[in-house]
């Protein structure tokens, strides 16, 4: 059965390694997994570049996963990056920069690649494990700290998008959920938590937000002074 979302959590301030008080030390050691494919004109955020054109959604895909790398380095957990395609870490390091563990993206499908690298996390040892992408600007310090409470009392913690897939997955233990599964389909989230009932897990499901994928989740960083400004001034022409 799933559990409600546990509310909570400190963010840290932008470009700040953000320290934590005994009272806020996590068990173990967390490791949160970043999924990025290099930023290269054309090759992202397809989607959303036939309604904005392909300059404007690299632009948006590039500011996107730098505010999250930004929020991800935090002296609470380990940050991993796993890239694509395999030759292009130097461009991706660039974009993001520092991380505790670079991995090149096995081949395979989504599942298989997130399979990988949830293997790779836990062969280090015990611990959570989050997987996150570059695309939702939900993914925050706030958000990771609370997932990773969360984890304290469940075996898994999911973070649904609007779009039927999810943000956020985060993991206290290997569970059997990426094989076979039918990606980039609005039953992602669905069938991720028929595969947690089935294994006998517990999970807490966290706030639904938008990944950025098409010109109406541009809603989703409408507020944000950082965001490029296209974005607002396409919002405010919006009908």
């Amino acid at each position: 059965m799933a559990a409600g979302p546990h509310h909570g959590g400190l963010r840290a301030g932008p470009g700040r390694r953000r320290l934590a008080s005994p009272a806020e030390e996590l068990p173990l050691t967390p490791r949160v997994i970043v999924f990025a494919k290099a930023p290269t004109l054309g090759q992202v955020k397809t989607r959303l570049a036939r309604d904005v054109g392909e300059a404007r959604a690299l632009e948006l895909y590039r500011w996107c996963g730098a505010a999250v790398m930004d929020q991800l380095r935090d002296d609470r957990w380990q940050t991993w990056v796993t890239f694509t395609p395999s030759d292009q870490r130097e461009a991706t390091e660039r974009w993001l920069g520092p991380c505790a563990r670079w991995i090149a993206q096995r081949d395979g499908d989504l599942g298989e690649r997130l399979s990988a690298a949830v293997d790779a996390a836990f062969a280090e040892g015990p611990g959570p494990v989050l997987l996150v992408g570059t695309d939702c600007v939900a993914v925050t310090a706030e958000r990771i700290a609370e997932a990773l409470r969360s984890l304290s009392t469940h075996d898994a913690a999911l973070g649904p998008a609007y779009d039927g897939g999810y943000y956020l997955l985060g993991l206290a233990r290997p569970l059997p959920l990426f094989e076979g599964l039918a990606w980039s389909t609005a039953t992602v989230a669905d069938d991720t938590r028929h595969r947690l009932r089935r294994s006998g897990a517990t999970w807490a499901e966290l706030p639904t937000e938008r990944d950025l994928d098409e010109a109406t989740d541009l809603v989703a960083v409408a507020h944000r002074p950082d965001a490029p400004s296209w974005v607002r001034v396409r919002l405010s022409q919006a009908p």
